[in-house]
């Protein structure tokens, strides 16, 4: 469906409450439209390559299905409902070890990784009048190993006829109890807490243009290593080992520009810093082009860039500190993804289809990282949906 003027910037205007949790909009993202909708995706990730790791090259492939539900309850309330089941297999990258000229050589796990995952999420708002809703939220996700609940609120306040505020903030507490914990001497239980809050304020600036900058604030506490893997220290193979704590600030800022009455365009940005002495910028862009008989394009762009922690290494001479880590994910490292997303409107349904390639890799980072890592991530995502509109 055609992308209005204001159509894109009411989309704007309601969206502070994806702050918690998220970073920046999607381009096959689901629209608050009431109605119900299924969407499945297939997550490929690149095969490593051969000279560079020990044991299987695969890596993760997950299938996921996603049900959802949005209707309204009485005058001023809508129940949001979503379940999503996935399945994944593949290997994992495990620890690295010193190769010929000291590269770095991954160690996986083998393709023996069989696991599901089942998550669900409910939330209802109340539309108070005038642009100031209120929303409460609950989620549940359930693995082999891992358990997570979680509970959020959120407010938007008009200020003026060109001012919204937004806030909020969510808990979630995530038990883990790993698999083989004795045959690899993992922990057998664990636990940890994240608190999350935010703020934002949204501005119309004139009836083609609208920005919203917000502020994000995340604190976790508990077992925030992972239990699955393991790190060189000089001559000996030690358990990933990380602070008990973290810290995290982000600033977003997201800008909409309604171009025609059928096209408009979506820039995000985020900026981030942590207690592990990360530091990570997000940019995001995504055109909405409305096209003839209920059709709509949305090709997209993304970059990523993070600069390593203080205790990530892909391997260590000697035991010279109390926290150690080769989890590529907490390395220096930069990300560029592409997407393209079709839509079609027919009466009360929409079908929907794309696909995304990413690819991340050390050479990709601001500024560059002194130290390379053969296991960075990069995937093919294809993805469809069909919702059905109740309006």
């Amino acid at each position: 469906m055609a992308a209005g003027k204001s159509s894109s910037l009411s989309l704007l205007l309601t969206a502070s409450a994806a702050l918690v949790g998220h970073t920046c909009a999607h381009a096959d993202e689901t629209g608050s439209n009431l109605g119900v909708g299924y969407r499945f995706n297939v997550y490929d990730e690149d095969a490593l390559s051969s000279q560079a790791v020990l044991g299987d090259p695969r890596r993760y492939h997950v299938d996921s299905q996603q049900f959802s539900l949005t209707t309204a309850i009485g005058g001023r309330n809508t129940l949001s409902f979503d379940a999503t089941h996935e399945v994944m297999s593949g290997s994992s990258p495990w620890y690295v070890v010193r190769g010929p000229d000291n590269r770095p050589v991954q160690v996986l796990s083998g393709a023996t990784i069989h696991d599901h995952r089942t998550a669900v999420d409910a939330s209802l708002t109340h539309d108070a009048g005038g642009n100031s809703t209120s929303t409460v939220d609950a989620s549940y996700s359930q693995e082999r190993d891992y358990r997570a609940t979680a509970l959020g609120a959120q407010q938007t306040v008009p200020l003026n006829s060109a001012l919204t505020l937004g806030f909020g903030g969510s808990f979630s507490h995530d038990i883990i109890e790993p698999t083989d914990a004795l045959l690899y001497a993992r922990i057998v239980h664990a636990e940890k807490n994240t608190l999350s809050t935010f703020g934002s304020l949204s501005w119309v600036l004139n009836k083609s243009t609208a920005l919203e900058s917000g502020i994000q604030l995340n604190y976790q506490s508990g077992y925030l290593s992972d239990p699955y893997k393991q790190v060189a220290v000089g001559d000996s193979l030690l358990n990933d080992t990380r602070p008990n704590r973290r810290t995290e600030a982000a600033w977003l800022l997201r800008y909409r520009y309604a171009a025609t009455a059928s096209a408009s365009l979506h820039a995000d940005s985020r900026v981030a810093w942590n207690s592990w002495g990360q530091r990570s910028l997000t940019l995001e862009l995504a055109w909405y082009q409305g096209l003839r008989d209920g059709w709509q394009l949305v090709p997209g762009l993304r970059y990523y860039s993070q600069n390593r922690a203080r205790f990530y290494a892909p391997f260590f001479n000697a035991d010279s500190g109390q926290y150690f880590s080769s989890d590529y994910r907490l390395g220096g490292f930069g990300a560029l993804s592409a997407n393209l997303n079709l839509r079609k409107r027919f009466g009360h349904w929409e079908f929907s289809a794309g696909a995304e390639r990413y690819r991340a890799t050390t050479g990709y980072a601001i500024g560059g990282t002194d130290l390379a890592d053969p296991s960075t991530v990069s995937f093919v995502r294809l993805f469809a949906g069909l919702d059905y509109h109740f309006d």
